[in-house]
């Protein structure tokens, strides 16, 4: 069942990739919410089936024909809710960009379904190591996501803006901690002093 959510995204992808952009975008539109909406089906049948008595992980799935491969999925209590919650607001975030993107919409359609299935990754994964890849994957994807359309609709300072004060307030806190510490430090080694 793991797989049918990590693999309906990717067929979507595969199917954008497949649809000419100049002649089709409301088809572009309807694969990318038909495959969103599969994959919110998909999550609710797992709700349905999962068993909320136990506390090991379900659905397990486990890869290792490979030597040099070993993947390991599975879904406890927590990891379910954000699987819903993930494939719940996809949905409805496509939806919502239904009418006004007109600029680079494949692209757009095809990063939403691949931020779909790396977050579901990030999930549903079992290794600590590949968490952290996938859950910075989807991080960045999301990121390039959003300088993309920001880019493309005339507001690029929307993007700059936010960055910009949130770098010069993580400075300026660094800072004040810097001088702080110096501080500190400085009493500190003010009280060592011999005595004469």
């Amino acid at each position: 069942m793991i797989t049918l959510l990590l693999i309906t995204p990717i067929i979507g992808c595969l199917l954008l990739i497949l649809i000419d952009e100049k002649n089709s975008t409301i088809k572009m539109k309807n694969v990318a919410v038909v495959t969103s909406l599969l994959n919110l089906f998909f999550s609710i049948y797992l709700w349905t089936q999962f068993n909320s008595n136990t506390t090991q992980y379900q659905f397990v799935y486990e890869f290792n024909h490979l030597s040099f491969c070993h993947f390991n999925l599975g879904i406890d209590g927590i990891s379910l809710y954000f699987i819903l919650l993930t494939t719940f607001i996809t949905p409805i975030a496509l939806f919502s960009n239904y009418t006004n993107i007109k600029n680079n919409l494949k692209y757009l359609l095809i990063s939403f379904l691949l931020l779909e299935t790396l977050q579901i990754l990030a999930f549903v994964v079992l290794d600590l190591l590949l968490f952290y890849v996938y859950f910075e994957s989807a991080k960045w994807i999301g990121i390039s996501l959003l300088c993309l359309q920001l880019s493309n609709s005339g507001d690029f300072l929307k993007l700059i803006i936010p960055s910009y004060i949130l770098n010069f307030i993580s400075g300026w806190s660094n800072h004040s901690g810097m001088v702080i510490s110096y501080k500190i430090n400085e009493n500190e080694m003010d009280n060592r002093g011999s005595k004469s």
